[in-house]
């Protein structure tokens, strides 16, 4: 569904006058489509302390205006963890408005069906319909049923969260007038919240004396017409495709259901260009989103550090300049449309000729680079974040790195393998020229893979990589034999009915050698059914004497190998992390949230927008991408550092930073290397129960179960 076009030519003319040299780059950004590349000054903010810390600095200064769109807001996070000196985020926003007289906006996806709130609460006591019940239950009652989540907030968060929603929803402007009726229930439910519940005289007296002074809040879903909408969708899609009908069945009801607006972003001080700034964030503004580039194993309190349940990789990056503009448009049609008020046509009027003349990290001397904001809106049909992905993979000629969330959009795997061999048509020998590598961080955990297991199986079975789901691998195997066997078994039966009816029959003389010819081939093709049959059986027999599989030995996968002990085009090694400081018998899973991918130290995008089809092609998503050499070799070489440094627990530091700095071919094929050395030594000492070698472990997920959502 979110194919590129490569059907348009670009033409960038040359001053020779200036120089008599010029350098040649692929088509990075996505054309003819809503937002152009425009200027920015950029800086990529990895994991929470920084994250955080950049934006609530940001917002401390704010003069005018702070806008907000996120899929989750805690008004007792604590941004800045340095033992409750600095504001929590709720007081942050209500101080800004009431004594600064600044305007502040947020809006929040909100689900009418308390399914989020069942599971990832998204909006801490909002509503509290669920969350009392779930701080009440057993830790049996979560492992029986996967969708639910435990409340990770302290009882002091709780009460922080539960006042100020009270507060702020005395000025809920979400709108939920429309011009069917059938339409508005679920909108009038995703409005609801205690306070939205009293009457009109206590809403009246509340806004007099406990709303927000200059706060308002919003929050956004689905109506049912957008809801069957994707239904169809989905269901189209999937016929073109060729999935099955459980996968359809399954990912029907896992988006119709439970679509989201994912975005998440910030614009302050956009009406005064000098300092106008923004953020385009993995990062949900929830207290377990907070960690630092340690990652450590034990948590600790929500005003000092990590608090969540689990270690917490994840990437948001600052920009300023003119391609704010975009994230204005986002916003304001956002807000726009839940609220039913106009702040875009209001903002058009800033600037000269209806273009706002923002400036350059606050100074109009500032360096700055070429930047695309690209969003996925259903509802008006963009999906230019898939765009991008499939356009810059088609580029790739060196290597492409993700860190994701999730890994089970087939398009990207299927474009990839495509693109290698392309190459190779082309000309290029992996033997003298080298593979293309694909180096992929994402998680194994069942928080993450459970609601998809089939398509992370279907993705990692077409990388190479099938066997580090044995469980998936071995029960996939299993319904196709099963299903080959019954084909089988159904046209065998139908043969021997017609052969049947022909003997009992009697025979014309004038067609017998015809019908003898025809049982004589008949007889040819039941053997030949029986015989695989046969080889059928014989397959299901061995699989079940077979033990689970065991780990795979050698980390990697090759991809592409058209010969024995041939180059393949393509070499894959598909990773999670583990905290570096964990105990020996016990590692402690880091959850990676984060939404990026770097490809030849050239491009780079990152944002909200998941590896999967519903990041791609149905929830909101906002992402950026910028064509920069410095910021894409910067980002990489900072992560590859973080993630395969020594824990100190005795390793070998040959492996360490340097062996995985150097770009180019060589730099490639030594830093896949250098990932497999790590990853093989960190299975080794988790089998002899020692502390991990460094983060990077190789994913690995045994469990058979499979989920048909993604």
């Amino acid at each position: 569904m979110a194919t590129p076009a490569f059907d348009c030519k670009i033409t960038t003319p040359m001053a020779l006058n200036e120089t008599n040299t010029a350098k040649s780059t692929m088509r990075w950004f996505v054309h003819k489509t809503e937002y152009d590349p425009r200027w920015c000054e950029f800086r990529y903010l990895v994991n929470g302390q920084r994250a955080f810390g950049s934006l609530y600095q940001d917002m401390l200064g704010a003069k005018h205006s702070i806008d907000i769109i996120c899929w989750g807001f805690q008004p007792s996070m604590y941004f800045v963890r340095d033992g409750s000196k600095s504001m929590r985020i709720g007081e942050l926003l209500a101080h800004k408005g009431e004594k600064d007289n600044v305007k502040v906006r947020l809006l929040c996806w909100h689900d009418p069906l308390y399914i989020a709130e069942a599971g990832e609460n998204n909006m801490p006591e909002f509503d509290s319909n669920l969350t009392t019940v779930k701080r009440i239950l057993p830790e049996w009652a979560y492992r029986a049923a996967p969708i639910m989540s435990p409340e990770y907030q302290t009882a002091g968060e709780a009460d922080f969260d539960f006042y100020w929603y009270l507060r702020a929803s005395v000025n809920n402007v979400t709108d939920t007038v429309h011009k069917k009726t059938r339409d508005q229930v679920l909108d009038e439910m995703s409005k609801l919240s205690l306070p939205s519940l009293g009457d009109e005289v206590s809403r009246f007296f509340m806004h007099g004396l406990g709303g927000f002074k200059n706060l308002e809040l919003a929050t956004r879903s689905f109506d049912a017409s957008e809801r069957r909408e994707i239904v169809a969708r989905i269901q189209a899609h999937g016929k073109q495709a060729g999935w099955s009908d459980k996968l359809i069945s399954g990912m029907c009801q896992g988006m119709g259901v439970e679509p989201t607006h994912h975005q998440k972003m910030v614009l302050i001080d956009y009406e005064c260009p000098d300092i106008a700034v923004g953020y385009v964030m993995g990062h949900n503004m929830l207290s377990q989103y907070w960690d630092t580039d340690e990652h450590k194993a034990a948590p600790a309190t929500p005003k000092t550090g990590r608090s969540g349940p689990s270690p917490w990789q994840d990437i948001s990056s600052r920009v300023t300049g003119p391609v704010l503009q975009d994230l204005n448009s986002n916003f304001c049609q956002a807000w726009d449309q839940a609220t039913g008020q106009k702040l875009g046509e209001a903002r058009k009027k800033l600037g000269v000729a209806g273009k706002h003349q923002l400036c350059l990290g606050g100074s109009s001397n500032a360096r700055g680079m070429m930047a695309q904001v690209l969003r996925t809106q259903s509802q008006h049909g963009k999906t230019d974040i898939g765009k991008a992905y499939l356009q810059a993979l088609n580029n790739a000629t060196q290597y492409v790195f993700v860190q994701n969330q999730y890994f089970r959009w087939q398009e990207f795997a299927d474009t990839i393998k495509a693109a290698a061999v392309k190459q190779q048509q082309a000309g290029r020998d992996p033997g003298e020229h080298g593979p293309i590598y694909l180096f992929v961080i994402t998680n194994s955990s069942d928080v993450a893979v459970g609601s998809g297991t089939l398509t992370t199986y279907q993705m990692l079975e077409s990388l190479g990589y099938g066997d580090r789901m044995p469980g998936v691998k071995r029960a996939e195997t299993e319904d196709q034999l099963a299903a080959r066997k019954a084909s089988l078994q159904a046209a065998l039966a139908k043969e021997q009915q017609v052969e049947q009816r022909m003997r009992t029959q009697g025979l014309d003389p004038a067609s017998a050698i015809g019908v003898m010819n025809y049982l004589q081939d008949s007889e040819i093709r039941q053997r030949q059914m029986w015989a695989e049959i046969g080889e059928i059986e014989n397959q299901q027999k061995l699989l079940a004497q077979q033990a689970p599989a065991a780990k795979t030995p050698t980390p990697g996968a090759d991809v592409g190998v058209t010969s024995p002990g041939g180059t393949p085009t393509l070499k894959v090694i598909i990773c999670t992390l583990v905290a570096p400081d964990s105990p020996p018998k016990a590692w402690v899973p880091v959850y990676v949230h984060a939404k990026l991918m770097i490809v030849d130290d050239a491009f780079t995008t990152l944002g909200s927008a998941n590896i999967n089809f519903r990041s791609m092609n149905v929830d909101s998503e906002i992402n950026i991408a910028l064509e920069n050499g410095q910021i894409a070799s910067g980002l990489r070489r900072d992560l590859w550092r973080l993630h395969t440094a020594s824990s100190g627990a005795g390793s070998n530091p040959t492996l360490d930073s340097d062996s995985i700095d150097a770009t180019g071919q060589n730099g490639m094929k030594s830093a896949f290397k250098a990932w497999c050395t790590i990853t093989l030594e960190n299975r080794k000492r988790l089998n002899s129960k020692r502390m991990p070698r460094a983060s990077l472990v190789e994913f690995f997920r045994e469990s058979k179960d499979r989920s048909y959502k993604d």
